[in-house]
């Protein structure tokens, strides 16, 4: 019987270093799980912040685009308004001469 005693404190404390063992495994996850989490919240921070940035960059371009139509909208008038200046000044001069002449 000294056998099985000497073999059950055998198995009593490979049982004991199992279980240090899993409780030790046990507290690391749990610092890992506190690490995942507090990232996970970082991630969605950040995804969040990128979706607004992005939104951002969006409506920039949106504003520069709209800038861009209305400045060669303005460069067209000030073309035809100028041709029309032209048109009137040669006009002017040629009745000038005319009542000149």
């Amino acid at each position: 019987m000294g056998g099985a005693a000497a073999q059950a404190e055998e198995l009593a404390a490979q049982l004991r270093r199992a279980e240090c063992d899993a409780g030790a495994h046990e507290a690391d996850m749990a610092v890992f799980e506190r690490d995942h989490a507090d990232i996970d919240t970082r991630v969605e921070r950040l995804e969040a912040e990128l979706s607004a940035l992005r939104q951002r960059r969006i409506e920039a371009y949106a504003r520069w685009w709209n800038a861009r139509e209305d400045r060669d909208r303005s460069l067209h008038i000030a073309r035809r308004l100028r041709r029309r200046l032209e048109r009137t000044r040669r006009r002017l001069r040629y009745l000038e001469g005319y009542a000149g002449g």
